[in-house]
């Protein structure tokens, strides 16, 4: 642990403030604006290094909230330009099949109904937010109420995650980010793991349905 805390903070102290500004406007837009993105974008982790590379480093918390904020809503805004004109198409993706229809019909019917909650709420759960956006262009919400919408739910989110991250300090925040390196990766080998169990599973009960036919 002691060894990543001290590479971590090697790397945030030499990385340009424009390679931080860089990385977040990318993947903040991204995770909305490129539906497969929204699923292996990690935007939280992004912002809480960001904001722990403005309080050790050169980057200006400042300008990385105001970048975080834009990137935000433009990338929303992409994704809901995207979702009227090619909504269903994108449903029908390999990664729109991910999410699964229910979800897609939830995300349509609460974002019509009720955008001012919806959206700011959305924004703080990793799924919801990607699909909200193509899911209120398909809905044909008015662009001027999801724009306002989606610019309360982005600013308060990427302020707050930035701002708590930033709050934390130099050596508490450092130390912070070891164990989130930490904890991303024994995720991604736990999420590679039960998708290797679901899969087997899945072939497991193909092959006794098709003995069960084949006996028929």
């Amino acid at each position: 642990m002691h060894e990543i805390t001290e590479w971590l903070t090697n790397v945030v102290d030499m990385a340009p403030a424009w390679a931080v500004y860089l990385v977040v406007v990318g993947v903040l837009y991204s995770e909305t604006a490129v539906l497969i993105c929204g699923l292996i974008m990690p935007s939280e982790a992004v912002l809480i290094a960001a904001g722990v590379a403005a309080a050790v480093g050169q980057p200006n918390i400042y300008i990385l909230i105001l970048c975080a904020v834009a990137a935000a809503l433009c990338g929303d805004l992409t994704g809901y330009a995207l979702g009227r004109h090619s909504g269903p198409r994108i449903m029908d993706s390999w990664a729109g099949r991910k999410f699964g229809e229910q979800q897609w019909e939830r995300a349509q019917q609460r974002v019509r109904y009720n955008s001012y909650v919806t959206v700011p709420i959305g924004r703080w759960i990793g799924y919801v937010r990607t699909l909200l956006p193509i899911a209120a262009g398909m809905s044909r919400v008015p662009v001027s109420r999801y724009a306002l919408a989606t610019f309360l739910g982005g600013s308060t989110w990427a302020s707050t995650v930035l701002l708590l991250a930033y709050l934390l300090g130099a050596a508490a925040g450092v130390r912070l980010m070891g164990m989130m390196v930490i904890c991303l990766v024994s995720a991604a080998v736990l999420m590679v793991l039960i998708r290797w169990l679901f899969h087997r599973v899945k072939v497991r009960r193909e092959a006794e349905a098709g003995r069960e036919s084949a006996s028929v």
